[in-house]
């Protein structure tokens, strides 16, 4: 376990209010949930512009650039896909890690 050093200002008013440990657990596990909302709500925003972008979802849009005759119309959108191919990917990949970070706060309630 770290340890963290709180002014003792702060940790005597920690004090009168209960177990300080307590408190600071309970607002670093807030801090924390909050912080991978707002991950997995960015995570989500950039997937669903991309999804628009190419009307579909990133498991049909891997299909379809992986069929020569599909992979035109793509183009027809985009000149870019590759480099929207590669951050689709990244978001994909940071929407599941940061709702596995979350599951795994939320489990150890």
């Amino acid at each position: 376990m770290a340890t963290v050093s709180i002014k003792k200002g702060y940790l005597d008013i920690l004090n009168t209010l209960g177990s300080a440990d307590t408190i600071v657990e309970n607002a670093l596990r807030k801090y924390l949930i909050d912080k991978c909302v707002e991950r997995i709500e960015k995570s989500k925003r950039k997937i669903v512009e991309l999804e628009k972008k190419y009307d579909s979802s990133y498991a049909e849009f891997i299909e379809t650039i992986s069929n020569e005759e599909e992979l035109k119309g793509v183009e027809k959108i985009s000149q870019d896909w590759e480099g929207d191919v590669t951050e689709w990917e990244y978001w994909e990949k940071e929407l599941e890690e940061w709702k596995m970070r979350l599951e795994d706060i939320l489990m150890k309630s």
